[in-house]
C-alpha cells in the first residue's frame, strides 16, 4: 500500500505543477484579452472622434509599469503640443495616483503636471506642484524660476520674496535678478507711500541680490532727490552708467537736474563727454553741444555735431542740427523749408519705436521695466543706430 502511495507521488506532484501552469497561463491569456478588448475599444472611441472616452480606455489598457511610464509622458507632451491640455492633464494626474513609480518619475510626474496648470492659467494649482519640489535637486531651480513667474504674473510680490533663501541658494543669476525686481516693484510702492526707511532697506535689498540692477540705482536716486540728498542721487545715476551703458540715454536729463541742485555741477559736462567718447549716445551728444555752446561758440558745436554725423549717423542728430540751423536763420525762404525738414523728421521718429528689447526683439514707444513680450526684466533699452541711440 505505501509502495503504491509512494509510486504516485510523483505523478500527483506532476499533475499539479501541470494544472498550476495551466492556470498562470491561462491568466496571462485572459489579461491579454482584457488588455486588447480595452486597446480595441478605445481605439474604436478615438476613430468615431469620442476622444475622452478613448482616454479612459487607453489608459487602463497603458498599465504603468517600468517600461510604460515613458509612454505616458511621451502621450502627455505630445497633448500639450496640439494645445489639448485638459487631456495631458489627465495623463500626468494619472500618472501621479500611481504608487509604483521610483521618486524621479514621481518628480517629474508633478513636475509636469504643474506646467500643465501654468500653461491653462490655473496657477494656485501650479503653485502646489513647484512648491512640492523646492527640494528637489532635478526639479527644484526649475520649479523656482515656474514659481516666480506665477508670483510676477499675479504681481504677489511679496510671496516672490519671501522664495529668497531658495533663490541665494540656487546660485542662478537670472533668479536673482528676477528678485531684485520684485524688491523694487515693493520698492516703488513703498515710495508712492513716502515711506523712507522702507524704501531704502528694499531697495538695498534688491542691489545685494544684483549689484547691476540699474532700476534699483534709478529708484535710488530718486528717493535721494526725494530727500534733497542730492550728491548721493548723482552717484547713483554714474553708477547706472557703469552698470547699463545702453540704458543710460533715459536717465541723463533727471541727471542734469540733480547735478544743478548739487554741489558738484561743474562734474557734469565732463562726465556727459567721457558717456559720449565710451557710448556714442545722440543724447549724450546733444547735451554736451550745449556745452561747447557755452564755452567755445555756436560754430564750433555745429562743426563738433556734423563730424560726429559724419562717423555716425542719427537722424536724432541730424534733426537737432536743422533745429541749430533754424535758431541762426531769420524768417526768409531758406528758414520755413528747414522747419518744415525738422518738422518732418519730427513726425517720422515719433511713429519710430523708442524702446526695444534685447532679449525677444518687442519695440515699443514706452519703456516698461517687464517686456510685455517675453517679461524678461530690464531688458527695454533705447534703441540704437541711424533711427536710434
Amino acid at each position: 500500500m505505501f509502495e503504491l502511495l509512494f509510486l504516485l507521488l510523483p505523478v500527483a506532484v506532476g499533475y499539479g505543477w501541470f494544472m498550476g501552469r495551466n492556470s498562470v497561463k491561462q491568466k496571462k491569456q485572459h489579461a491579454k484579452d482584457s488588455l486588447s478588448v480595452k486597446y480595441s475599444t478605445g481605439l474604436n472611441y478615438l476613430l468615431s472622434n469620442q476622444q475622452d472616452k478613448a482616454m479612459d480606455y487607453l489608459l487602463e489598457a497603458l498599465e504603468v509599469e517600468d517600461d510604460t511610464v515613458e509612454a505616458h509622458f511621451a502621450m502627455a507632451n505630445l497633448f500639450r503640443r496640439r494645445g489639448e491640455l485638459d487631456r495631458a492633464l489627465k495623463v500626468h494626474e494619472y500618472l501621479v495616483r500611481q504608487p509604483m513609480l521610483s521618486d524621479k518619475e514621481k518628480q517629474q510626474a508633478v513636475f509636469e503636471l504643474g506646467r500643465d496648470f501654468y500653461s491653462a492659467g490655473l496657477y494656485d494649482r501650479a503653485e502646489k506642484m513647484f512648491a512640492k519640489l523646492l527640494k528637489s535637486t532635478m526639479y527644484g531651480n526649475k520649479s523656482l524660476t515656474y514659481l516666480l513667474h506665477i508670483y510676477q504674473s499675479t504681481k504677489d510680490w511679496d510671496q516672490g520674496v519671501a522664495l529668497e533663501k531658495s533663490v541665494v541658494k540656487s546660485k542662478d543669476k537670472k533668479l536673482r535678478h528676477v528678485l531684485a525686481n520684485f524688491y523694487c516693484e515693493l520698492a516703488s510702492i513703498a515710495i508712492a507711500k513716502d515711506e523712507y526707511i522702507k524704501e531704502l532697506e528694499l531697495l538695498q535689498k534688491a542691489l545685494e541680490l544684483d549689484p547691476k540692477s540699474s532700476r534699483a540705482n534709478l529708484l535710488m536716486a530718486q528717493v535721494f532727490e526725494n530727500t534733497e540728498q542730492f550728491n548721493n542721487a548723482c552717484r547713483c545715476y554714474k553708477e547706472i552708467f557703469l552698470q547699463d551703458q545702453e540704458f543710460f540715454p533715459d536717465v541723463i536729463d533727471k541727471m542734469q537736474n540733480c547735478y544743478q541742485r548739487s554741489d558738484h555741477s561743474d562734474e557734469y559736462y565732463p562726465f556727459i563727454k567721457q558717456v559720449y567718447d565710451k557710448s556714442g549716445s545722440t543724447s549724450a551728444l546733444i547735451k554736451y553741444l550745449d556745452f561747447v555752446i557755452d564755452t567755445q561758440s555756436k560754430k564750433k558745436a555745429e562743426e563738433y555735431l556734423l563730424s560726429a554725423l559724419n562717423r555716425r549717423p542719427t537722424i536724432r542728430g541730424f534733426k537737432h542740427f536743422i533745429k541749430m540751423q533754424l535758431n541762426e536763420q531769420g524768417t526768409d525762404a531758406s528758414s520755413q523749408s528747414l522747419d518744415v525738414i525738422k518738422e518732418l523728421v519730427a513726425a517720422y521718429l515719433n511713429i519710430k519705436p523708442r524702446y526695444s528689447c534685447r532679449n525677444c526683439g518687442f519695440n515699443s514707444t514706452v519703456h516698461y521695466w517687464s517686456c510685455p513680450s517675453c517679461h524678461d526684466w530690464e531688458q527695454l533699452k533705447p534703441v540704437r543706430g541711424l533711427e536710434g541711440e
